[in-house]
C-alpha cells in the first residue's frame, strides 16, 4: 500500500486556467481526411467535402509538433509539475461539434484547463482529475468544434 502522498499540490492547482494554442501547419487536406476514414473503415469516397466528425479530435497533426514526449505521444501534454512518477489514463471526452471540418480549414485548437480535483480510489490511491476544455476554430475565426476531455492521473506502482 502507498505511503499517504497528495498530487494536488499549489504547484498543480497553480494550473487551473493554463492554455494552450496550436495552429495547424497547414490545410487538413483531402489527403488527411482519406487516411483517416480508411483508418476507421469507413468508405473514403463518402467524405469529399468534410472530414469524419472525430478526425480532428484524435489526430496530432493540428498541433504542428515534430517531437514525441518521454512516452513515445507526439501530441498535446500540460507537463503537470506532479509530486511523483504518475500513469495519465484519458478518463472520457464530450465531443460537441459545430459544423464539418472541411480539407481546406486551417485549424486552431485552444485548449485550457478548467478544473483540477483530486479523489482517492478505494484502496485510497490517489486520483488527480483534469478537465481540459478543446476549441476547434478555422482561420476565419469560426467554431468547427469543442470537446471536454477529463485526464486522470495515478501514481505508478513504484511510486513512494
Amino acid at each position: 500500500m502507498m505511503e499517504p502522498v497528495t498530487l494536488l499540490t499549489d504547484e498543480v492547482r497553480a494550473r487551473v486556467g493554463a492554455t494552450a494554442v496550436y495552429t495547424a501547419p497547414e490545410e487538413l487536406s483531402s489527403a488527411s481526411i482519406r487516411a483517416f476514414a480508411l483508418a476507421i473503415g469507413s468508405d473514403p469516397d463518402r467524405w469529399i467535402s468534410a472530414a469524419p466528425p472525430t478526425l480532428i479530435f484524435e489526430t496530432c497533426q493540428l498541433t504542428g509538433l515534430s517531437e514525441r514526449d518521454m512516452s513515445g505521444y507526439l501530441g498535446h501534454d500540460w507537463g503537470l509539475p506532479l509530486p511523483v512518477p504518475c500513469t495519465m489514463i484519458r478518463g472520457g471526452n464530450d465531443y460537441r461539434i459545430s459544423r464539418p471540418a472541411r480539407p481546406d480549414d486551417v485549424i486552431t485548437t485552444r485548449w485550457q484547463i478548467t478544473q483540477i480535483r483530486e479523489r482517492h480510489d478505494a484502496d485510497g490511491v490517489p486520483l488527480l482529475i483534469v478537465v481540459a476544455e478543446a476549441v476547434y476554430s478555422a482561420a476565419d475565426g469560426g467554431q468547427i468544434a469543442s470537446n471536454t476531455e477529463t485526464l486522470i492521473y495515478r501514481p505508478t506502482e513504484s511510486s513512494p
